[in-house]
């Protein structure tokens, strides 16, 4: 009970803080939203009855005040572009966004486990250096430079994948290995230096003793209690990818939170923003409260 308290009093510290921190960017940072609106040349008195009818023409701190006193009765606003809630907003996008993550980790998985396995399996030889190396590139290649290759090569030269969309199955493939790379590079490192921590652990030479096969040894016994620290970065890892992947999703037009927020700054459309950021923040924060919780139930050595 305490630790949920606990949990939640820093879920609601995180998340007055990143929306006071949003709001006060949004607003100080130079731009009007009315400008945008209306455009350049529309006259003074548009652009004051739209400011009005907006309510941006009160002070920043009643603004602030009137934001925040809107939230706490569940209400995220309505979108100055839009004009919608901005929940229903965050809400169509955010189903995107979360298909996209759970199948960039389980693309990660697949192939994080068996590679860093092997390459574990062969420390010291080529295939540990092969291994190593693919995951240094995965690592090192930014996506917004994959995505756009990929793009190049399978949608424009061999015209197996379609460029954008989600309608077509084929158009989440190239959004997912985009996203999934980086996270089967950490991984794969992750799994390796974690399986040779406990490769030569005595109960692994019990089981060997016993007669066990080599596959069930390793994928059993020692994988098991090797994938404890990869559950951290699992859990850290799974609350990026929550949060949005933006780079990816404006690559590749995907309709989730990333292009959203994009869109959202473009236009100065500070409910969306604000009410973006903080759907951001508590995914994060909540995923690494279910990795911690996941952990203890892994480990009982970690339970209070």
């Amino acid at each position: 009970m305490s630790r949920l308290l606990q949990l939640l009093g820093e879920l609601a510290f995180t998340l007055w803080a990143v929306g006071t921190l949003v709001f006060l960017m949004l607003h100080l940072v130079p731009g009007d939203p009315v400008a945008v609106m209306l455009g350049e040349g529309a006259n003074a008195v548009d652009q004051a009855a739209l400011r009005a009818q907006l309510g941006l023409d009160q002070p920043l701190w009643m603004q602030y005040v009137h934001w925040w006193g809107n939230l706490l009765q569940g209400d995220l606003g309505r979108s100055l572009f839009w004009h919608q809630p901005v929940a229903a907003l965050i809400g169509e996008r955010l189903v995107y966004t979360v298909q996209l993550a759970v199948l960039a980790l389980g693309f990660a998985l697949l192939l994080a486990l068996p590679l860093g396995v092997w390459a574990a399996l062969h420390a010291g030889r080529w295939p540990d250096s092969l291994a190593m190396g693919v995951s240094l590139l995965g690592v090192s290649i930014p996506n917004f430079w994959l995505g756009p290759v990929l793009i190049l090569f399978f949608s424009l030269w061999l015209g197996w994948l379609p460029v954008s969309g989600v309608q077509a199955p084929l158009a989440w493939v190239l959004p997912t290995l985009t996203l999934g790379t980086a996270l089967a590079a950490i991984l794969t490192r992750m799994v390796r230096a974690s399986l040779l921590e406990v490769l030569h652990e005595d109960y692994l030479r019990t089981a060997r003793a016993k007669g066990l096969p080599q596959r069930v040894v390793i994928w059993r016994h020692a994988l098991g209690n090797a994938l404890l620290p990869v559950v951290t970065v699992l859990g850290l890892q799974l609350g990026t990818l929550l949060g949005g992947a933006v780079i990816t999703e404006v690559v590749f037009d995907w309709p989730g939170l990333g292009q959203l927020l994009v869109e959202s700054i473009q236009r100065r459309d500070y409910p969306v923003v604000q009410g973006v950021m903080l759907v951001v923040t508590a995914a994060y924060v909540l995923v690494n409260a279910l990795t911690e919780w996941l952990y203890t139930r892994l480990d009982p050595r970690v339970r209070p």
